[in-house]
């Protein structure tokens, strides 16, 4: 389960991860940081001058790609 902390911060499960880093990569580049949480998945922040809403909507559009594809498994 992936879960929005704030604005601008959202705890990725393992399975969404991959497609998240590739969209929020592509859409910001080097203003997105990863952090592993042992057990809980990777924390993503982007940083304070990144467009929060954008960094949402990439977001969410990435969960829901990862999520579609696992259920077609």
């Amino acid at each position: 389960m992936c879960t929005f902390k704030d604005e601008q911060t959202v705890m990725v499960c393992d399975v969404a991860i991959g497609q998240v880093r590739e969209r929020l990569q592509e859409a910001f580049g080097e203003a997105i940081q990863y952090t592993t949480v042992h057990g809980k998945g990777t924390l993503v922040q982007a940083s304070s001058t990144t467009d929060a809403t954008r960094f949402q909507a990439v977001t969410r559009e990435a969960i829901a790609t990862s999520q579609e594809a696992s259920l077609e498994m």
